[in-house]
């Protein structure tokens, strides 16, 4: 992702400590954040999901994109450094090689996340018991457009997902 780095080359540097919160779940930041060098964990409700490594990642785009809060805590694994705009639908209007290196990385993310959806689909989908359910619930999340959707239970709206 080096055109990543080129295309940001003149935002401002952050450095971030090891153990340091970049981006917090829940909260909101209204900034993009390009990985210049280091470690960054990422966790979604408390678990770990990924590590990301790469000079040219993009932390905090599902944020800007949805106008939500953080949907994943970015925490730096070591001394990390950083690019931050805190314009960011300026620069991506500004530089579109962004958007659409955004935009690649996200349809990406779906086409795996949806091959594992259908890898469950088809592992319950003849199942008489309660995880029969993952095919009708897989179904109307493939459906879903528009709108964003709110995690969790009618029954029990503070689940511990």
């Amino acid at each position: 992702m080096p055109d990543v780095l080129e295309w940001a080359a003149h935002l401002p540097e952050v450095t971030f400590a090891d153990g340091a919160e970049i981006l917090v779940e829940g909260r909101r930041h209204r900034e993009l954040l390009i990985l210049v060098e280091g470690s960054v964990g990422i966790s979604k409700s408390g678990a770990r999901i990924s590590v990301i490594d790469q000079p040219g990642a993009i932390l905090g785009e599902m944020a800007v994109l949805l106008d939500a809060p953080a949907t994943a805590t970015a925490t730096a694994l070591g001394e990390c450094r950083l690019l931050r705009s805190d314009d960011p639908e300026t620069l991506l209007r500004e530089r579109p090689g962004l958007a659409l290196e955004i935009a690649v990385t996200l349809a990406r993310r779906l086409d795996v996340i949806t091959g594992y959806l259908a890898d469950l689909r088809n592992q319950y989908a003849d199942r008489s018991d309660h995880l029969g359910v993952v095919d009708e619930v897989l179904e109307t999340l493939m459906q879903h457009q528009g709108q964003a959707a709110e995690p969790g239970s009618d029954r029990e709206s503070e689940a511990p997902y």
